[in-house]
């Protein structure tokens, strides 16, 4: 019963406050000031309010307090502000030459690929042609060595066959003269004893028996065959001769033909392999040149994004100094206000707050 008595008493009470509070005229004021406390500058001046008033400290001293203090953050301001624009100017200005340098190293990556991709297919069929050219010296190399060893076995058979008919023209002329002096109504035996003294398996001393028994018609016959080839052979011998001496002026020209062709392949594949090396240096710088392009366009595109972070930083920092600072210059201008219009509020606000 008596904690039921308490409780409507101090409703009682809290009501008659209330009342009080809502009737009051300096109820706005107060509101102001109550609101102030929840900033931190708005609590540390009203406390230094409430200690020079207690101290009996003129007002003009608290007025100029709070202007100075009010210029201050208004000069803080302008400075940021200055200083707002010119890091705007600045990062305006560095993420320019970061564009530049994006656009610059992405036109040396695009030219130097084009490059590359030119002196990639140059490359090739330099190789390509210094390799075909390679193949046709060892063709005529081949063809050299083949036409040598041929001509080699040609002379060879050549001095063969010269040889041989030389020797066969020379046994007929040795026959013709032996069979040239057979006369058929004379003796034959002093002739064969003659002939026999050059050996019993010498064949000529068989033909000598076979033609002592010729008739002289038959004689004439044989020894106008015999001149007859002779002739022959001398003939196939001087035809041979010629076409050994065409066939070595024709292998001499072969090997002039083939000299010049090997000179000029040699000559154009040395000519090949210079640009062949040329080009393999220029697509060297080429690939060097795509890669620090591309290692410039990687550093400045992180650059940017650095310097952007970094930008929209501040000016984050700068938004929240500045809604700060405005909220503190706010903060003195209406104290100023209401010390200015309406101190006796503000003396009794901070005599409730000194004793709550």
């Amino acid at each position: 019963m008596n904690k039921i008595i308490f409780a409507l008493l101090v409703l009682s009470v809290v009501q008659s406050v209330f009342v009080k509070r809502s009737s009051d005229p300096t109820k706005a004021v107060f509101t102001q000031l109550e609101a102030m406390e929840e900033h931190e500058l708005g609590k540390k001046l009203l406390d230094t309010i409430a200690l020079q008033l207690n101290n009996r400290a003129p007002l003009s001293d608290i007025a100029k307090m709070l202007q100075q203090l009010r210029e201050n953050l208004i000069l803080n301001q302008q400075e940021a502000d200055q200083k707002h624009a010119q890091d705007e100017v600045d990062c305006e200005t560095e993420i320019y030459q970061y564009n530049r340098r994006i656009d610059y190293a992405s036109a040396e990556i695009t030219d130097s690929t084009t490059e590359i991709s030119t002196l990639t297919s140059k490359v090739e069929q330099l190789a390509q042609d210094v390799e075909n050219k390679k193949v046709q010296l060892d063709i005529l190399n081949e063809q050299e060595t083949t036409l040598t060893e041929q001509r080699a076995n040609d002379a060879e058979d050549f001095i063969k066959f010269e040889n041989e008919t030389e020797n066969v023209i020379d046994a007929i002329e040795v026959i013709f003269t032996k069979l040239s002096s057979i006369q058929p109504d004379q003796e034959v035996v002093q002739i064969l004893t003659q002939l026999n003294q050059i050996g019993a398996s010498n064949p000529i001393l068989a033909l000598m028996q076979v033609a002592s028994t010729f008739s002289k018609d038959q004689l004439n016959n044989v020894l106008n065959k015999l001149s007859e080839v002779s002739s022959s052979l001398e003939q196939s011998l001087h035809d041979a001769r010629q076409s050994e001496i065409q066939a070595q002026l024709d292998y001499e020209r072969l090997m002039v033909e083939i000299e010049s062709q090997r000179e000029s392949l040699s000559s154009a594949r040395e000519d090949s392999e210079r640009q062949l090396k040329d080009n393999e240096q220029a697509l060297d710088l080429q690939k060097k040149r795509k890669e620090d392009a591309t290692d410039e366009l990687n550093a400045a595109s992180t650059g940017k994004e650095q310097k952007e972070g970094e930008c929209d930083g501040w000016r984050t920092q700068y938004a929240v100094d500045t809604e700060h600072r405005q909220q503190e210059i706010s903060i003195i201008r209406q104290i100023e206000e209401i010390l200015a219009t309406k101190l006796k509020n503000v003396k009794v606000y901070l005599q409730e707050r000194s004793s709550a």
